[in-house]
């Protein structure tokens, strides 16, 4: 009996795999899959993706998170090295040559309101320092490959990279966000407008190329898309 059973155990190792053997079954799988992933850009698809969902995250946290911290938040872009990051801004001296009025010469009555809001720098000079409750972020993340930021339309006007070299979005402490679109290319190719709600400071996402324009508040409204 003793001998029987050490024959059938001998037999069940020869017919199953080793530790090492699993390992290596499991190993060319994986390269299988990361061959496929290369070769159909599943790869950077997922990354894009991801990349969208945090910005558009980053967003929306920024908006809730200028009011617990009671800070100006700004989220920067630079349009010429594809990197975007957050800094606080510290307001300082008083410099009455900065008027209001240069801002939005036709903007009314709410929307000069909001941006006396949402930009510290009107009638004070300012310094941007690492964000204090959240000091990653201040470092500059960079976007996928292949994704470029064409410009950024914001009450102030809009930046791209043929026509400066960042561009950034103000979140106030008073509840507000400055209403923002942002135009990217995911790939070289692929157009993705990026639209941000001032007052919920919540994002849509279009994959299509969108245009949008501040007009609350003009009397008037005005708007297109593209």
């Amino acid at each position: 009996m003793r001998q029987a059973s050490r024959s059938i155990a001998r037999g069940g190792l020869s017919a199953g795999f080793t530790l090492i053997e699993l390992v290596v079954v499991i190993a060319l799988i994986g390269l299988i899959y990361a061959l496929v992933g290369l070769r159909t850009g599943t790869f950077s698809f997922w990354e894009e993706e991801g990349f969208l969902r945090r910005l558009t995250e980053t967003i929306e946290f920024l908006h809730h998170q200028a009011v617990i911290d009671q800070t100006f938040y700004r989220l920067d872009f630079d349009l010429k090295e594809n990197t975007w990051r957050v800094r606080a801004v510290r307001v300082e001296e008083e410099n009455e040559n900065k008027d209001l009025e240069s801002l939005a010469t036709d903007a009314g009555s709410l929307s000069l309101e909001l941006a006396s809001f949402l930009n510290p720098d009107m009638g004070r000079s300012q310094t941007l320092i690492p964000a204090p409750s959240f000091p990653s972020l201040s470092e500059p993340q960079l976007l996928p490959r292949g994704t470029i930021i064409e410009d950024i339309r914001t009450m102030r006007g809009r930046q791209s990279a043929t026509s400066s070299d960042e561009a950034s979005i103000y979140f106030s402490p008073r509840g507000f966000s400055e209403f923002a679109v942002l135009h990217l290319r995911l790939n070289g190719v692929n157009p993705v407008t990026i639209l941000v709600n001032p007052f919920t400071g919540l994002t849509q996402i279009f994959r299509e190329y969108r245009d949008f324009e501040w007009t609350y508040g003009r009397g008037k409204k005005r708007g297109k898309d593209e």
